[in-house]
């Protein structure tokens, strides 16, 4: 019975750690090439993630390809909304619209990890 308990125990220590991983991530599709802080992010699929300190970071697969502080406003969006601006010749990420949150991008990016 108490290796029962302990395995049970166990399971949902892994199904809350795995369910809290989530909560602040999502995917997201670029369709277009922008530049979020100092680093250009070619068009294609991303998932990013967040902290609720505002640290988000951007990763195709395993590889992270940018992370950037942002501000960071839990709300409830309908949809995934990607906001961009154009600056000079540049399109520049400014925002994202996320299910679950709201991110707005104003810092300098560190590419990779």
């Amino acid at each position: 019975m108490k290796k029962f308990a302990l395995l049970l125990t166990l399971m949902l220590a892994v199904a809350t750690t795995v369910f809290a991983a989530g909560k602040n991530s999502a995917t997201v599709n670029i369709r277009q090439k922008v530049t979020v802080g100092a680093t250009t992010l070619p068009a294609g699929e991303y998932k990013v993630s967040w902290t609720d300190a505002g640290q988000v970071t951007f990763a195709q697969g395993r590889t992270t390809v940018a992370t950037i502080p942002a501000t960071v406003s839990a709300k409830s969006n309908s949809q995934v909304t990607v906001l961009t601006a154009t600056e000079g010749s540049t399109l520049v990420l400014s925002g994202l619209r996320l299910k679950t949150a709201d991110l707005t991008f104003g810092g300098t990016a560190k590419s990779g990890h």
